[in-house]
């Protein structure tokens, strides 16, 4: 019930028998698949009620490594109220209009770059990055991008680090990943270092990589 109830639920929601009737049948459907009962409106409402009450609970005791106990607490219960429920809504709205969107939903920039690092055996730069984030391999050695802008973005940035392959052209020298990103993507601000993590600031990030923020 506790892994149903995450896929289908939001981490606010206080009864499930208020969600939509597709949405609870689907519940139902996958319950089912593990455990047979002969369903009747009371059964129905008292697994719900369950659920609602276990769902609760078990969003306010899973905190989140890194994340203190109390905060987490009132998080939880903030989360239930109106107001952030209406701003969850809006921002849910500016994300389905959103131009080059992250494919990964909910798992952070920091868990890929750990995930890349274990594969490869150092951090990615921001450009291997944005490519995470938004296309994904096929099994036919093929690429499916998010959208078209972030395919002609990375394309871009791809150009710019790749030698020149004319023998006759003046002395070329290749741009870092880093200088293409950042001619691509535009200069960060001092409150959103792209495709570097939530917690990054210029100071942090440029200093990671061993350049100035104020040079940058």
């Amino acid at each position: 019930m506790g892994v149903i109830s995450k896929m289908y639920c939001k981490i606010w929601q206080k009864d499930f028998a208020k969600l939509p009737v597709a949405t609870k049948e689907l519940i139902f459907r996958d319950l089912q698949l593990m455990y047979q009962w002969e369903r009747t409106e009371k059964t129905d409402r008292e697994m719900l009620a369950h659920m609602s009450t276990m769902h609760r609970n078990d969003a306010i005791v899973s905190v989140p490594a890194g994340v203190d106990s109390s905060d987490w607490q009132t998080m939880c219960e903030m989360w239930t109220t109106g107001d952030e429920q209406r701003v969850a809504g809006r921002n849910k709205q500016n994300r389905a209009t959103q131009s080059m969107p992250y494919r990964w939903g909910r798992t952070s920039h920091y868990q890929l770059m750990n995930d890349f690092s274990n594969m490869h055996g150092c951090n990615p730069h921001r450009l291997e990055f944005f490519k995470m984030g938004r296309c994904k391999d096929l099994p036919d050695d093929s690429e499916s991008w998010v959208d078209e802008e972030s395919r002609r973005r990375y394309e871009a940035m791809n150009q710019m680090i790749a030698p020149s392959l004319d023998v006759d052209a003046e002395s070329h020298t290749p741009a870092t990943p880093e200088d293409a990103f950042i001619l691509v993507m535009g200069k960060d601000r001092p409150s959103c270092v792209s495709c570097a993590g939530s917690e990054e600031t210029l100071n942090t990030w440029y200093r990671s990589i061993g350049t100035s923020a104020s040079s940058e």
